[in-house]
Parts: structure tokens; C-alpha cells; sequence
């Protein structure tokens, strides 16, 4: 046929080696005009610079830097996942039917902030998405908000370059840390005293972001991702903290204490919010927090503390998404001191959650309230509002009566925050241009005119200015750091596009490359639309990087038009085989219903169920047409079963129901499912074998009985039922043992592949050593419905014979059980707890692929599958054979390919949509990211055939 002449061996690995090129550059462009990172000023805030005076300073406000300070020291205690509704008494009127483990187990922050609503605040406290710790901390030090992209760099923090919070508090002295300056000067001779003391407890990942802020010597870091260790830092945390509040030599060691504690967050991940282990964490957060308040009331009455949650958690245990339960957590301040004035009405948004009703104040709040509440400057970049009950009553010490608000306080923090934005949104304008911004509110237009500091009304009327303004700046600012390239947008949807042509005209027909005169006609029109597409590049690209990305522009745009150019159109009559057939009808239609259906936010929301339709519909048309008829009802049935588990989105509530995880937790299911497993593979695989007389096999039927032991034992762990005498890291010890044998055989597998001459036994052996890692990686139900996936794939060949077919079903079954393992386009969905199989901790690179492999499983299973199973078995690895493979594993890929241009062209033109970074951006990094995987994959498979 046409095709073995573009698809010739020795131009096959060079072939699909372009294409992953082409496809790469495509995303390149679309991605760098569409997600934006924030840019970040470098300009710090000083205590000799303050932001522009609006009014006279107040008369006696020293001994700090802007505002006097009320506090000389703070603790800062960081819950991980502290969800807010962990912190209030349940009320069955108000919250669920029955009584979670997670209710009034942590009762010390509300039981305070009633029964001494002066010396405690308990508030909700409102994250920006995306929720996951690394952003969190930046938001907590920093008051800005982050952007989507920046949620992949949560496995690995770099160290924080922009003005901050803790910077600040290192630049200017407390009164306490002058005091001993020399006594710590003579012990510790590297720091510097006219600096805070700063000792950190907890979660390492503060050291990456700031590592050169805490003193060595008191501070102890504890690794953050190893989720299977509920209480190594919690306990490393109370071993350390409570000495340096009672010990008094200790006291004078430290100005600022951070301990962040992880147990209630990977109880979430390990078990979920609703787990009895839960509430023992829980409980545990709440004696240590009693400890802290008895240590401090016993102490003196300079001391703030602070405890806080980054972020909360779904009821599955996961956040990094933007639900309410992710988003919402608590924040309570606390002080033997007399601080906490009444709220002013209408002072902020009302926030209502589970039936409590409270002021939820943004996240960012937090880093100018605690600036000026310790007497330094606001960081340069904060976006936040100082939280108004913590000034309305004036500092320390105050004579005024308990209901009275100082006005004048409240006042002039606001006036010291809001003056700083607008000093920042000038620097921010100067340097990227007005219209950028967004900001259309000044300050000068809602606080107009002197203020008069002895007319209560004249203060009000100025607070209420001010208040607005902080929340025009930063509802402003979250439309700024949205704004997109549409040009670099454009040239990555035309890229992918073209891609997408060029493929299908290389699929039916190969013959455009054969004649002389063609092939210049072609290459003469590819170089003239490249050069274009250069130049005009050129034009209105970043100075900074105009060259080469003109250079890729042009070369990927002229070699795409060129392969275009030189099809023959009739030829795509003759590549599509004569003859009606419904196989060919559902290949075209339902890669392209899908395309289509990105545009909507409810059937894009809705993916999962789409997919059913389309290869349930795909089963029952084989069936009359079938050579066997029970492998297309063997097919259906498979299918069928699949879909009882799912995930599902908040956007499904409440017309759907999460099974995935009720099976995880249904103990005799865990249980049963490695055993059925490695049933159904056997079962389904047994032809092959039998076919395959290799060594490959015995190492193969091993690996694959081990996940039962490997399965069986951690279940066993979890639930407590281990003798004594197993200890929980000598079952983890064991568990790490045969997760690292399963991988050496799989290693051994991917080896033996080069070493192979056959290319059916390279295709099964690489299929095989695949399945066994996605299946070690993936939690019990989820190897269950790879065994499916694999039992499809087998029977897909006997339903359809052609070419094209096969391999677009292949790539809807891929996506059809990313969904059904438990996963959804979302980052709350990805299961991080795979980065420890064979692990302790969190180890480069392979932590993130084993985490890879566990959320795609299903399109990276498919895609080595595809040349194996739809190429006629004994086939010598001839010209037209290896045409074929090359076909088979183009028209797989291209259905992604398509998919991707698709998102993009949706996401592009519904960039000010309201779901854009809720639906259409995660679904377009989904395709955009399997894409890639399917192209390497194939990569691999044209350099082993």
C-alpha cells in the first residue's frame, strides 16, 4: 500500500522523532501565552521608606517600623489541612446527618474564642486556589496570590526571592532580641543581632523557600512527603516547642517560632477526612495547643500566637483544587494580652460554611496583620488587609472599655496597608504598563480629603474607603496575573491544528513523497509559509527570545505546511479502505464528538460518562458483525463493570456518587482485589503465553503474584492487624522489598526488549513490563480495572480488523479508565501517596514518574498495547509490517493530537469564561500532558520494532 513509502523502516524512529517535535513546539507556544506566570517585583519595603504618608503619624508610635508594635514575640503553629469545620462544635441542625470522626475533637480554638472572646479569634480563613502546600506558604510570607501553573512545582520548592515576611522580620529588631544581643552574639557568633531569631519545627519545605532564615541550632526540619508517617513531625515538632516556651534560658533564644505539623494532612491523604485516626490527630493538635496556651499564659503577655491552617481537604483526604472544603480552612491569634476588638459591621464578606456563619477573611490578610502587629514593614508585594478585629481594639494595654473600637488604630493600619498596594501598583504599572492592570480604583477617589482623627465619622467614612480599596486592588489583581498572549495562543492552536492535517494526510497517503516535482513544490511552499511565520514572529515576540522561538516557529510551521502541500487530495479517498463500515464511522465520530464537546463546560464536566456511550455504542455495533461475538460481549460487560467505579467532580454533585474510594475502603474488597487481579490477567493473557515460550514469562507470573503479598500487607498495616512483633517499618520494610523486585523484573523486561528479534515479542514483553508497574503503583481497586483494561485491549482485534479502528478505540478505552482509576482533570485527583512505592521518602526523579504512572495508566497502557495487538500475530518484520505498526501507532496518537488542539482552541476562546481554571485549563493540561506520554511511547516503539 501508499503508506509503507513515508512509513520505510529505516525513516520510522526519524519520522515519529518529528513528530514529537512538531507536537512539543505546538504546546510550547499555546502554553506560554496561556499560562502566565506571575511577575515579580524585586523592590523590598524598609522601615526608612515608608509607603507615602497620608496623614499625620500618630503621636507615640515607636519602637517599630511603620505602626507601633503589639507584640515582641509570636508562635506560629501551622495544622496541615486544618479544615474549618474542625475547629467548631458539630451541630446536627447545621452540619452533616451523623457525627464525623473529625467532629469536637479539636476543641481548644472555639472553646477559647468564646469563653474569652478578647484574648482569641477564631475565623475562616479563605485560600486561593490552587491548594497545595508550596503556594499556601508563599501566600502566607508573601500576601500575593499565585498562579495556576506555578501547582506543578509542589514536589520541589526553590528558594523564595521576593520580599517576604520572614525577611522582613530578620531586617528589624524586637526590643527582646536587642536586649541579648550580646549574650547571643558571644554563643552563636554567625547571627546577626539586629536580626529576629527565627527557629523553624516541622514541614522541610520552609527551608526550601527560606533557607538561610533560621537559626540551626534550635530549628529541626522534618521530610513533608511521606505520607505513610503520621507522626514523626508532629511528635518532632511538640518535642522541640514545648522546652523553648517553658525554658526560660530558651525564651531568650528566639523572637518568632514556625512549627508546622502534617499528621491531620496525611491522614486525609492515607484515609480520608471521615477515619477514626482522624480525630486522634485531631486530638492530639488540641493538647499540644493547650500546652502552648498554658506555657504562654504562664509566660508574660508579649507572646502572639497564631494557629493556622495552609489549606483544608475533600472528604477523600485531597485538596489542590478549589472546592470549598479545600479552600476554606481556620486561622485562630490568641494572647494572655487583651488584643481582640468587636468586628465592625460590614467590614468584610460573609461567608457561610456548614451553617456557621463568620467573616472569612482571604489568606493573604494574614502576612499584614502579623507585620504590623510586630512592628515591621508590610512585604512590598502584599495584596492583603489587615484582619480588623485584631486593631479594632487598639494595642496592649489599652484603658478603652472592652465594646469600644479604636477607630484611629483600625484607621491607620488600613491607611498603611492600602498605601503600600498603591505604592506597588504604581511600581507594577511602571515597569509592565497600564495595561496590564485591571486597577481602576485610586486611592485618592474613595478616602477624599483630610481626615480629621477627632471625628469618629470623619474615621469611619475613611475606614470604609480604605476597606473598599484593598478589595478593589485585589479583585483587581486577580484579573492582572489572567491576562493571556493571544498571539503566542494563536500560533500554538495553528501549530497543533496543522499537526493534527498533516497527520491524517500521512495516514492516507504515503505517496506524496515520491515524485522530485512534488517534493519541491511542497518544500518551496513550506519554506515560504515558514519564512512568513518567522518574521511576523520576529516582529511582535519577546525581545528576549524573539531568535530562537522564530527559529522553532518557522522550522515547525515550514516542515508541517511542506508534508500538507505535497498530499495528493485523492488520495484520501483511496487511503480510507472502499466500503461502508459502522467501525469507521465511530472512529471518525467519536474522536471528533469529543473535540467538539471540550467547548461545553458540562459535557467537558461529564467526560466520563461520554466515553461510556461512545464504547458501549462501539460493543454493541460489533456485535452483529463480529468474528467472535462473545469477545464483543465479553467487551461490553468489561465496560460496564469498569464504570461502577468513579470519581466524581463537585460540579457532578449531587447527580453522582463516588464509588472509587468506598471500594478502597471496603476492607474484604481490598482484600479480594490483588487476588482477582492477577486472575483476570492470567486468564485474559493465557493465549499469549502459551504463544511466547520465553524466559520472560516465569519472571513475569512472579512479579505479578507479588502485588498480592505487596497489597495484602499494607491493608494488614493500616488496619492494625500485624502481630507485635511486625512492626509498622519492618512492614514497610518488607513492602518496599517487593515493590523494588517487581520493578527490577520490569527493568529486566524493558531491557531484554532491545535484545529481542521478534517484534511481537518486543511489543508483548514492553506491554507486560509496563502493566506491572502501573499496577504496583496503583491502589488495589485501580489493578482491578487495569487487568480490564488489558483483557480490552486483547479482545479489541477480534472485534475490528482495520487499522485505524483499533487504534482510535484503543485511545478512548486510555481515557476511559484515567477516569475510572479514580483520577478526573483536576489536581485534587491525583493519587500522590504512588511517589512512595519502593520509597521512604520522596527520591528524584522517580517519586514524580511513579506518581505519572499512577494517573495515566490507562492512555500509557493503551499506547504500548497498540502495535502488539493490532498487527497479525507471526508477521515477519517486512516493509508493509512495519508500514502498518507505523499507521497503527500514528492514528492512536493523532486522536490525542486532536484532543489537544482542541482543548486549546476552547481554552483560548473561553479565556474570560467563569470555569476557565476550574474545567477548561485542567482539562487542556490533561490532553496536552497524555499527548506527550502517547508520543513518547510511540518514540519507543519505533526504536525497538
Amino acid at each position: 500500500m501508499a503508506t509503507a513509502t513515508i512509513f520505510h523502516r529505516r525513516h520510522f524512529s526519524l519520522f515519529f522523532l518529528w513528530v514529537c517535535f512538531v507536537r512539543l513546539a505546538g504546546l510550547y507556544f499555546f502554553t506560554k501565552g496561556f499560562l502566565l506566570t506571575r511577575q515579580i517585583l524585586e523592590a523590598r519595603s524598609t522601615c526608612d521608606e515608608p509607603p507615602r504618608a497620608l496623614w499625620p503619624p500618630a503621636h507615640g508610635d515607636v519602637g517599630g517600623c511603620w505602626l507601633r508594635p503589639t507584640f515582641k514575640k509570636a508562635v506560629i503553629l501551622i495544622i496541615d489541612a486544618l479544615r474549618y469545620d474542625f475547629t467548631i462544635p458539630y451541630s446536627p441542625s447545621i452540619q452533616a446527618a451523623e457525627e464525623k470522626p473529625y467532629h469536637s475533637a479539636l476543641t481548644v480554638l472555639h472553646t477559647l474564642a468564646s469563653e474569652r472572646p478578647r484574648n482569641a479569634l477564631l475565623i475562616p480563613f479563605l485560600a486561593d486556589p490552587p491548594t497545595t502546600t508550596l503556594q499556601r506558604l508563599k501566600a502566607l510570607t508573601t500576601g500575593t496570590l499565585p498562579t495556576f501553573i506555578e501547582a506543578g512545582s509542589n514536589f520541589a520548592g526553590s528558594a523564595l526571592t521576593e520580599d517576604n515576611l520572614l525577611d522582613q522580620l530578620l531586617s528589624f529588631p524586637s526590643s527582646s532580641s536587642s536586649s541579648s544581643s550580646t549574650a547571643q552574639t558571644k554563643s552563636h557568633s554567625d547571627h546577626n543581632p539586629k536580626q529576629r531569631r527565627l527557629v523553624h519545627l516541622g514541614d522541610d519545605t520552609w527551608l526550601k523557600l527560606y533557607p538561610d532564615h533560621f537559626l540551626p541550632h534550635l530549628s529541626h526540619p522534618f521530610p513533608s512527603f511521606v505520607v505513610e508517617d503520621l507522626h514523626t513531625v508532629d511528635t518532632g515538632v511538640t518535642t522541640h516547642l514545648i522546652p523553648l516556651l517553658r525554658n526560660d534560658t530558651l525564651r531568650c533564644e528566639w523572637d518568632v517560632i514556625i512549627g508546622h505539623f502534617l499528621g491531620v494532612d496525611h491522614v486525609g491523604h492515607r484515609f480520608g477526612a471521615a477515619h477514626p485516626l482522624m480525630r486522634d490527630k485531631l486530638q492530639q493538635m488540641d493538647a499540644v495547643v493547650r500546652e502552648v496556651v498554658t506555657a504562654l499564659d504562664h509566660a508574660d503577655e508579649e507572646t502572639l500566637l497564631v494557629v493556622m491552617g495552609d489549606h483544608g481537604m475533600d472528604e477523600n483526604g485531597n485538596h489542590g483544587g478549589e472546592t470549598l472544603e479545600e479552600v476554606l480552612a481556620a486561622v485562630w491569634l490568641y494572647s494572655p494580652r487583651t488584643f481582640v476588638g468587636r468586628r465592625v459591621s460590614g467590614g468584610g464578606d460573609e461567608h457561610h460554611y456548614n451553617g456557621e456563619e463568620g467573616a472569612a477573611v482571604p489568606q493573604v490578610d494574614i502576612v499584614s496583620t502579623l507585620a504590623l502587629l510586630l512592628g515591621v514593614p508590610i512585604p512590598f508585594n502584599n495584596l492583603g488587609r489587615p484582619i480588623e478585629e485584631v486593631f479594632a481594639f487598639g494595642s496592649g494595654g489599652c484603658d478603652k472599655q472592652e465594646e469600644e473600637i479604636d477607630w484611629e488604630r483600625l484607621v491607620r493600619a488600613n491607611a498603611l496597608a492600602a498605601a503600600q498596594m498603591e505604592r506597588f501598583h504604581a511600581e507594577y504599572t511602571r515597569l509592565y504598563g497600564s495595561h496590564k492592570g485591571g486597577v481602576e480604583v485610586r486611592l485618592g477617589d474613595v478616602v477624599q480629603g483630610d481626615i480629621d482623627f477627632g471625628d469618629e465619622d470623619s474615621l469611619q467614612r475613611a475606614y470604609r474607603g480604605l476597606r473598599v480599596y484593598q478589595a478593589e486592588m485585589l479583585k483587581g489583581y486577580r484579573r492582572v496575573w489572567a491576562q493571556f498572549n493571544v498571539v503566542n495562543m494563536l500560533e500554538g492552536v495553528a501549530i497543533l491544528l496543522l499537526c493534527v492535517v498533516a497527520m491524517v494526510c500521512a495516514l492516507v497517503d504515503g505517496s506524496c513523497f515520491d515524485g522530485p516535482g512534488i517534493k519541491s513544490k511542497a518544500t518551496m511552499a513550506g519554506s515560504v509559509v515558514g519564512v512568513l511565520a518567522a518574521a511576523a514572529h520576529f516582529v511582535y515576540a519577546d525581545p528576549a527570545y524573539h531568535v530562537f522561538e522564530s527559529l522553532i516557529l518557522g522550522a515547525t510551521i515550514a516542515s508541517l505546511t511542506g508534508l500538507i502541500a505535497g498530499a495528493d487530495c485523492n488520495a484520501v479517498r483511496r487511503g480510507w479502505q472502499p466500503g461502508f463500515s459502522i467501525g469507521k464511522l465511530q472512529a471518525t465520530l467519536f474522536p471528533l464528538a469529543l473535540a467538539a464537546g471540550f467547548a461545553s463546560n458540562s459535557y467537558t464536566i461529564w467526560e466520563d460518562e461520554i466515553l461510556l456511550f461512545f464504547l458501549s455504542s462501539f460493543g454493541i455495533c460489533t456485535l452483529a458483525s463480529a468474528t467472535h461475538p462473545t469477545s464483543s460481549v465479553a467487551f461490553l460487560l468489561l465496560t460496564r463493570l469498569a464504570s461502577y467505579s468513579r470519581l466524581c467532580r463537585e460540579e457532578q454533585l449531587p447527580s453522582c456518587r463516588t464509588t472509587f474510594y468506598q471500594l478502597e475502603n471496603y476492607i474484604p474488597w481490598r482484600i479480594l482485589a490483588p487476588f482477582l487481579t492477577v486472575l483476570v490477567i492470567l486468564s485474559a493473557s493465557k493465549d499469549l503465553r502459551n504463544r511466547f515460550k520465553h524466559t520472560w514469562n516465569t519472571l513475569y507470573i512472579t512479579a505479578l503474584f507479588l502485588h498480592i503479598p505487596f497489597w495484602t500487607l499494607q491493608t494488614a498495616s493500616e488496619q492494625g492487624w500485624l502481630p507485635n512483633i511486625i512492626t509498622d517499618y519492618t512492614s514497610k520494610t518488607i513492602c518496599i522489598v517487593i515493590a523494588r523486585i517487581v520493578l527490577l523484573v520490569s527493568s529486566c523486561g524493558l531491557g531484554s526488549v532491545l535484545l529481542s528479534a521478534h517484534h511481537h515479542d518486543k511489543s508483548y514483553i514492553l506491554t507486560a513490563a509496563i502493566l506491572l508497574v502501573c499496577i504496583l503503583v496503583s491502589p488495589p481497586t485501580s489493578g482491578v480495572l487495569l487487568a480490564c483494561l488489558y483483557s480490552q485491549l486483547l479482545l479489541l482485534p477480534r472485534t475490528t480488523s482495520h487499522r485505524v479502528v483499533g487504534p482510535t478505540i484503543a485511545a478512548l478505552l486510555g481515557s476511559f479508565y484515567f477516569f475510572t482509576t479514580g483520577h478526573n482533570a483536576t489536581f485534587a485527583s491525583i493519587q500522590w501517596k504512588a511517589a512512595y512505592t519502593g520509597f521512604r521518602d520522596v527520591v528524584y526523579p522517580w517519586s514524580p514518574l511513579l506518581v505519572g504512572m499512577n494517573t495515566f495508566a490507562g492512555p500509557i497502557l493503551a499506547a504500548c498495547a497498540v502495535p502488539f495487538f493490532f498487527t497479525p500475530f507471526g508477521a515477519s518484520p517486512s516493509r508493509e509490517s512495519t508500514a502498518a505498526r507505523a499507521q497503527m501507532i500514528l492514528a492512536h496518537g493523532t486522536v490525542y493530537t486532536l484532543w489537544a488542539a482542541a482543548t486549546a482552541i476552547w481554552a483560548c476562546l473561553l479565556r474570560r469564561h467563569l470555569m476557565l481554571f476550574a474545567i477548561f485549563c485542567p482539562r487542556f493540561l490533561l490532553a496536552g500532558v497524555v499527548m506527550v506520554i502517547v508520543d513518547v511511547i510511540g518514540l519507543v516503539n519505533s526504536f525497538v520494532m
